[in-house]
């Protein structure tokens, strides 16, 4: 079986692959990282069957790196040194945790349940585990997250910290809540495949707008909505019906 294994800390990465090169016959070990970004970039371009995924990390948990990937493939295995009552949530909906410091026994049973899995199980645990995510945002505890390619790496930003996103011919600019902009270094039509999910809108060619910040509608000008830092975007024609809908919702929403 092929195995990733994410952990911010160094020793505990090192760690698990000693554990792991006793089943060599049987693991190969794709990647190992205490990095978010290699991480990802990782499972991008590489196949796992199965993930070692560290919980508690600073700028990104577990969770929301998950959260972060367009389509989990893969197995988790959550490892974590802390908070007992969330290990009875791990267990229920993950297909399996194990407490740091990891034991070879342990790691061993792990590894034979992944043998004796079956794979018309897996689709199942692959939709408990994003109702898991999901139910964990409800509860405000983790962030919805993207990745923003930056000189220095990759920057973490919130989503809901995105009031919208400006195209710049093929980069894209962010427009943040504390009225701070980011460059993208991607089109807006890439950013848009990112954050459709997050139920952003693209009301014109140059502009995708996060409706929760919507302030007003108006008809003049050819059409356009204010948000909430002030600004007026215009509204292409074939968005006008779809933008005046969704107000009309929020209207009845906030009348209930």
């Amino acid at each position: 079986m092929k195995v990733g294994i994410i952990d911010d800390e160094v020793h505990c990465v090192e760690s698990l692959v000693l554990e792991l090169m006793q089943f060599k016959e049987e693991v190969e070990i794709v990647f190992s990282t205490s990095k978010v970004e290699e991480a990802l970039e990782a499972l991008s371009t590489s196949s796992i069957d199965l993930m070692f995924l560290d919980v508690e990390m600073p700028r990104i948990n577990g969770f929301e790196l998950l959260d972060m990937i367009d389509e989990v493939y893969f197995e988790v295995v959550f490892t974590t040194a802390y908070s007992q009552y969330a290990l009875k949530a791990f267990q229920y909906k993950a297909f399996d945790y194990l407490l740091k410091p990891i034991g070879h026994h342990e790691l061993a049973e792990v590894l034979k349940k992944y043998k004796g899995y079956h794979q018309h199980l897996k689709k199942e645990r692959e939709v408990d585990l994003m109702e898991f995510i999901s139910s964990l945002k409800k509860d405000n505890i983790i962030k919805s997250k993207i990745a923003v390619p930056v000189s220095e790496g990759l920057e973490f930003i919130k989503v809901d910290e995105i009031i919208y996103a400006q195209s710049q011919n093929n980069y894209t600019i962010l427009h943040l809540h504390d009225n701070t902009t980011l460059l993208f270094s991607k089109t807006l039509k890439e950013v848009e495949r990112t954050l459709k999910k997050y139920f952003f809108i693209r009301i014109h060619q140059s502009y995708l707008i996060n409706p929760n910040y919507m302030k007003k509608y108006f008809r003049h000008d050819g059409g356009g909505v204010q948000m909430e830092n002030g600004k007026s975007l215009p509204i292409s024609q074939r968005k006008k019906e779809e933008i005046i809908t969704l107000f009309e919702a929020i209207a009845k929403n906030k009348s209930l």
